[in-house]
């Protein structure tokens, strides 16, 4: 292992191997580096320089003219071994002055190339300089190892972290299918009881009251015989149940109208339009286009209670004296409107609405009716008015059969 570290600011522990057959040449060298702080270690010629290598000195200076290896061999088999080829090689030599063969020692592996005899300072200063590069490079290599495992710790928690995400994402999915799943139930089911209920109210109860009705006519009929407080009693309750009659079918109407299912659609609201403006005293127009004929029961009923929302808010909240609905077909896709010209909504619940933190129970079955048949919902409001523009995809399995009464 090496022992000049990447932070060491003197010579302390450095150990230097020192190669040249000339003695005085070698020792001069040797007396410069010690002087200088470093341990030195020699050698006579090539062969005791590579097995001194072995030992990974910090530096090695070699001088090129060696008895029985070339200094070049020798530095090229240095930098061929991957055990060696990181020691700085600071070639220097005697004979071999001229830029040419300093240039072979420096294409051969040479870190640095000296002329012999070299100044004791710039030996010093070359020697010191080489150990900086190799203690930057060192340094650097360690930092791309440690950011190499950062990098690939942080692919690692990416991997988790995505699959963890994929997991949540796939819960959070596998929740909301069946939250909508369970939001469609709900509406069949509270379509399915505002049908019973209509049905008893109208077969069960209203029934009930016909018969009263028959019987209370029987009486007046023998109105000569009672009292005159018994004839008033007769005709009030006559009157009452014929109030009780038409409010019953009212509300069984309004639960779920007949005229959905016997005439279609546009017959439907046409009626509810009606009914509810005069129950309201709100003036509603309404449009319907030609092209709108019979559509599945679910769109029907789903668009139905759109409208009866939506009116119900117009009268709840806008303080509107009109409102206008509309309908059409166009492109495959049912086109509804409902807007009013009442004082709109304010700009802090619109906000709430878009983003869902405050949304009343009946514009989220607005929503969740027209989610569950791939529809869009929009809502524009500004001082003038409020329009709820639905659009619901009307593909050919949708269309009933049955013609418009």
């Amino acid at each position: 292992m090496e022992r000049y570290s990447a932070g060491a600011n003197s010579p302390t522990n450095v150990r230097v191997l020192v190669v040249d057959d000339n003695d005085s040449l070698r020792y001069a060298v040797m007396r410069s580096l010690r002087e200088a702080g470093y341990e030195v270690v020699e050698a006579r010629n090539g062969a005791q320089a590579l097995a001194l290598a072995a030992e990974l000195p910090d530096l090695i200076t070699l001088d090129v003219n060696l008895p029985d290896i070339s200094g070049l061999e020798v530095c090229r088999k240095l930098k061929d071994n991957e055990a060696t080829a990181h020691i700085p090689v600071l070639q220097v030599s005697a004979t071999f002055v001229d830029a040419d063969s300093r240039v072979r020692g420096l294409e051969g592996g040479a870190d640095a190339y000296l002329t012999e005899p070299a100044n004791r300072a710039e030996l010093v200063a070359t020697v010191g300089a080489l150990l900086r590069i190799k203690s930057a490079e060192r340094f650097a290599k360690v930092q791309a190892q440690e950011a190499e495992q950062a990098r690939q710790q942080l692919a690692e928690l990416n991997e988790i972290l995505e699959k963890r995400v994929a997991e949540r994402t796939a819960e959070l999915e596998a929740a909301n299918n069946s939250l909508r799943e369970l939001s469609h139930r709900l509406l069949v089911i509270q379509d399915d009881e505002h049908r019973r209920i209509a049905r008893e109210l109208h077969d069960g109860v209203g029934q009930l009251l016909a018969a009263i009705a028959i019987n209370l006519s029987l009486v007046n009929m023998e109105a000569d015989k009672l009292t005159p407080r018994g004839k008033d009693a007769v005709s009030d309750n006559t009157s009452m149940v014929q109030e009780v009659v038409r409010s019953i079918r009212t509300i069984s109407h309004l639960l779920h109208p007949p005229l959905l299912d016997e005439s279609g659609l546009p017959t439907a609201l046409s009626w509810y339009v009606d009914e509810f403006g005069q129950r309201s005293g709100v003036k509603v127009g309404f449009e319907c286009s030609p092209e709108v004929g019979r559509l599945s029961s679910e769109l029907e009923m789903a668009i139905f209670r759109i409208v009866q929302e939506c009116l119900g808010n117009v009268l709840r909240h806008s303080q509107s004296p009109t409102a206008y609905v509309t309908l059409d077909l166009e492109d495959g896709n049912v086109w509804l409107s409902v807007r009013d010209e009442g004082v709109g909504i304010p700009a802090e619940r619109q906000q709430q609405l878009k983003t869902g933190s405050r949304v009343g129970v009946g514009l989220r079955g607005m929503r969740e009716r027209v989610r569950q048949l791939d529809g869009k919902l929009q809502i524009y409001s500004s001082e003038e008015g409020t329009e709820i523009s639905v659009m619901l995809p009307c593909r050919q399995d949708q269309v009933s059969t049955d013609a418009v009464a």
